[in-house]
């Protein structure tokens, strides 16, 4: 998902001749041993989508181009899904509690 929206500002910006930052990949390294526990990583990796879903409804209000502000639509649609996805897998772990939900009218007593 990140790399597609990579793809989709960077070939943007390359339209209009401007200079796409570089990425970080460089500080990755190879190694199979996790350094951090698969709860902090999702906890982490969820945030920082409901953090990109933020920056991208700000570009929304401040972009002047209907193609930058359509690109930030589809992000936050995706990205929506995706934290969905995410919400479910930390519930399902005990990582974090569920809402709480409202009864449901027809399981309850009539009187």
């Amino acid at each position: 998902m990140c790399n597609k929206h990579i793809d989709i500002f960077s070939s943007i910006l390359h339209e209009d001749n401007l200079h796409s930052p570089g990425l970080l990949d460089t500080q990755v390294t190879n190694s199979k041993i996790a350094p951090f526990s698969d709860k902090l990583m999702l906890f982490h990796a969820g945030f920082m989508f409901n953090l990109a879903m933020v920056y991208y409804s700000n570009a929304m209000a401040v972009s002047m181009r209907i193609d930058v502000i359509t690109h930030c639509e589809a992000s936050i649609l995706r990205d929506l899904k995706l934290t969905t996805s995410w919400g479910s897998i930390m519930i399902e772990r005990g990582w974090i509690e569920k809402p709480p939900q409202a009864n449901d009218r027809k399981e309850l007593p009539h009187n």
